[in-house]
């Protein structure tokens, strides 16, 4: 298997994975707005959103606490609050997705407490969200599916709250901050590489180990890693299983989940209000165009990259398209 297959494998992982939170994330939000299943706060929050100066608060709130967590990231050293804070966004997040496909089947009042009803439906959502942080605190290899489930809870909530031009400029605003804090300020990689450290599902990603042959690879590369592959675990049993012509090679591909819940967000804030079925899944589509630039970018550079920039592009080329077509559609 050459180093290109493993590279085609793991881009086709990551694009399933975000056309998964689309698709089924659009789903949920037209369920939420065609149902009773949850209160929307689509009237207030949308007043409140409508202009941009308002808007020009959320993008600093997201900015201040991005620099309060690099601040703690670089203080703190251990564990405990990196598994604290997963948790909480995991648990908030993953609630509202499962509130969702839950009140889609069954919703009753068990009791009430202070004149709040406390449903079956809110019930089930807090255990199955508990049960969810638990299993990947169990099981690392869960933290693209807690991962998954957490975008969708992200982009449902965003996506009912704004309007559809104003969550337009929301991702044209986080596209800006995304490039610079990639670019220019680097902190967003600080954070990428503690959520990686540490197996927060703060970030989807596909990792593959290939042995390939030595001379398929760079000449420094293979030098470096004969130089050191006695210092490996298991070196020696490692080394005879290979032998002197196989070499393995170790290809990481990640995306963060943000990148996934903005996209989210602006599809389902285009269903209303409609319902507008159409322009959803342009937008969706031109999210998956500008994932695929990302990856062509990926591949050609070899270097991290702001996601949210190319998705956003590949967006406004398709709602452009949307509406120079929507006289024919």
């Amino acid at each position: 298997m050459s180093l290109k297959v493993i590279e085609y494998r793991q881009l086709l992982y990551i694009i399933a994975m975000f056309m998964f939170v689309q698709f089924f994330g659009l789903l949920l939000g037209i369920a939420l707005f065609n149902g009773e299943i949850l209160p929307i706060p689509s009237q207030q929050s949308q007043s409140f959103f409508s202009t941009p100066l308002n808007l020009l608060f959320y993008v600093a709130y997201i900015i201040i606490v991005s620099l309060i967590l690099i601040l703690l990231f670089r203080i703190y050293k251990g564990r405990k609050l990196f598994i604290a804070f997963e948790a909480v966004v995991i648990f908030i997040a993953s609630m509202i997705v499962f509130m969702v496909i839950f009140g889609l089947i069954n919703d009753s009042t068990i009791l009430t407490v202070y004149g709040t009803p406390i449903t079956t439906n809110f019930s089930i959502a807090v255990i199955a969200a508990l049960v969810l942080i638990y299993l990947k605190n169990r099981k690392p290899q869960l933290r693209n599916v807690a991962a998954i489930i957490a975008s969708v809870g992200v982009g449902l909530i965003l996506g009912i709250s704004f309007p559809f031009y104003i969550a337009l400029l929301f991702m044209g605003l986080i596209a800006i901050y995304d490039f610079v804090a990639v670019f220019i300020t680097k902190h967003m990689l600080a954070l990428a590489r503690v959520a990686e450290d540490n197996n927060l599902a703060l970030l989807i990603g596909v990792n593959e180990v290939e042995a390939l042959p030595a001379r398929s690879l760079d000449r420094e590369y293979v030098e470096e890693y004969r130089k050191n592959r006695g210092k490996l675990r298991n070196g020696k049993e490692f080394n005879n299983m290979l032998g002197n012509s196989l070499v393995p090679i170790a290809a990481r591909v990640e995306l963060g989940t943000g990148d996934l819940a903005i996209p989210l967000m602006v599809a389902i804030s285009a269903y209303s209000p409609g319902p507008n079925f159409v322009l959803s899944f342009f937008v969706i589509f031109g999210a998956i165009a500008g994932l695929l630039l990302t990856m062509f970018i990926l591949r050609k550079y070899k270097r991290a990259l702001p996601a949210i920039p190319p998705l956003f592009f590949g967006i406004i080329v398709f709602v452009l398209l949307y509406v120079l077509l929507r006289g024919f559609i």
